[in-house]
């Protein structure tokens, strides 16, 4: 080998990493300044969460639950963007309850900065479109008080208005609510499932983190769910398939080039190594060892 080709080896040996780091970080700021579009696959698990949603018709009523927090949001934020922008553009009827405290301020944070436009497009009125019950569902106890007596239960939404006269006088049990749709930074809230799907055959559908999904599938192979939105990745593939960028495909743009990139410095790296690295120790012990 020629001495050009050994100081190509040695460079990919010894190049200072602190580059590597850097070009990462650009790889990882590009997108977030100007989305790419760079192609990804569509998993079956989030094509019939979409089937799921595509059962619901216009008024339809949804129990949003989030028991979301400020540690998991977003990862969800995504699917839960794109979930929004679904039932919104199908004029699909909600009412928001939370099942963590810190669920206001996300609740402030998606409706009224992120897809804030969006409403204003299609028209999506609080209190005709939507309505938030606020923290409401912080334990089964009061999952079940509203799944047998939602009228005896729940008389005011979030800022202590009334809620007569709205689209919730037409749910009285869990059998009139015609989905749920649960977004999760944990366990979530059971109740949905013991009191609601269990009792009234409630669809429900989930959006779930990623190191959660594993009690998810569970449920989803059990038919306790019947819709599973797997994290990121999930939300990514659901703009992706309604035809609504958002944050996912700007994450996946992220995530595919610094993929690339490591995969270039892992090839460079052991090039390094067994070209120049692993011959200079040979040299040197064989060195010693005479």
């Amino acid at each position: 080998m020629g001495k050009e080709g050994v100081n190509l080896l040695k460079l990919m040996a010894t190049y200072d990493k602190r580059w590597g780091y850097l070009l990462l970080f650009i790889l990882v700021l590009l997108p977030m300044l100007q989305p790419i579009g760079m192609p990804i696959s569509v998993s079956e698990l989030t094509k019939d969460y979409l089937k799921q949603l595509e059962t619901l018709e216009e008024g339809d009523i949804v129990l949003d639950s989030w028991s979301t927090e400020y540690s998991g949001y977003m990862e969800l934020k995504p699917g839960m963007i794109a979930t929004h922008k679904y039932f919104i553009k199908n004029g699909i009827k909600l009412f928001i309850c939370l099942g963590h405290p810190e669920g206001l301020a996300l609740v402030d944070a998606l409706l009224n900065e992120e897809i804030k436009g969006y409403m204003e497009k299609y028209d999506y009125t609080y209190g005709e479109d939507y309505i938030i019950l606020g923290f409401a569902l912080p334990n089964q106890a009061a999952t079940l008080a509203m799944a047998t007596d939602f009228q005896g239960s729940v008389k005011v939404d979030w800022k202590g208005d009334s809620i007569k006269g709205t689209f919730l006088d037409r749910i009285e049990t869990g059998a009139d609510i015609d989905m749920i749709a649960d977004f999760t930074t944990g366990a979530g809230n059971p109740g949905l499932i013991n009191h609601i799907v269990l009792t009234f055959g409630t669809p429900m559908i989930q959006n779930q983190i990623g190191v959660s999904l594993p009690g998810s599938f569970m449920n989803l192979d059990a038919g306790l769910i019947t819709g599973l939105l797997a994290s990121t990745r999930g939300g990514s593939e659901l703009e992706l398939l309604i035809k609504e960028p958002g944050p996912g495909l700007i994450a996946m743009d992220a995530f595919t080039l610094g993929h690339y990139l490591l995969i270039i410095l892992i090839v460079i790296g052991n090039i390094g190594f067994f070209g120049w690295t692993k011959k200079v120790s040979e040299k040197m012990e064989s060195t010693t060892i005479r």
